[in-house]
């Protein structure tokens, strides 16, 4: 088999929000339009990364080619692969993409242990519990996102397609 050939696309955005605002269209769940990429054979092995303005490389994916899509009057071309491997944070960029959701907030976590201490029947359950290294978890609240309805329909029309 093969070495697999490696693309470096340079997108002209200076933000990932910007990058969405643009090429929103060319991603998708399982596949991606490689925007103004020359054909290569079907089946081909690539491994690409897309790279913007400010050095954010928000997609480096492993991928097989599954065909050229030719240039219309409302959408550049090239070529349209399959993913077969990326990372959590291409796969976080892709379901922002494909949602239109945007994105997702990063708690920051004490190092220190967590424990309830209105539901600790004594001092000594909590020392026992901060000894043991077991600790009650925090339950955080989680708001709705703010596409809820769409996302809803999205997920009614495949249980009946």
């Amino acid at each position: 088999m093969s070495s697999p050939i490696v693309i470096h696309i340079h997108r002209p955005y200076a933000s990932e929000d910007d990058y969405l605002t643009h090429e929103r269209f060319s991603i998708e769940s399982k596949s991606m339009l490689l925007i103004d990429q020359p054909a290569l054979a079907v089946d081909t092995a690539i491994v690409f990364d897309v790279t913007l303005e400010n050095g954010q490389k928000p997609i480096r994916a492993e991928a097989r080619v599954v065909g050229h899509v030719e240039p219309t009057a409302e959408q550049p071309g090239g070529l349209r692969v399959r993913f077969r491997r990326f990372g959590a944070a291409t796969k976080a960029f892709i379901d922002r993409a494909v949602n239109g959701t945007a994105p997702a907030l990063v708690l920051e976590v004490s190092a220190e242990p967590v424990v309830n201490v209105e539901q600790a029947s004594s001092q000594q359950q909590v020392e026992s519990a901060a000894a043991s290294g077991v600790h009650r978890k925090a339950v955080l609240p989680v708001a709705a996102p703010v596409n809820r309805e769409a996302l809803l329909a999205r997920l009614r029309g495949r249980r009946a397609g």
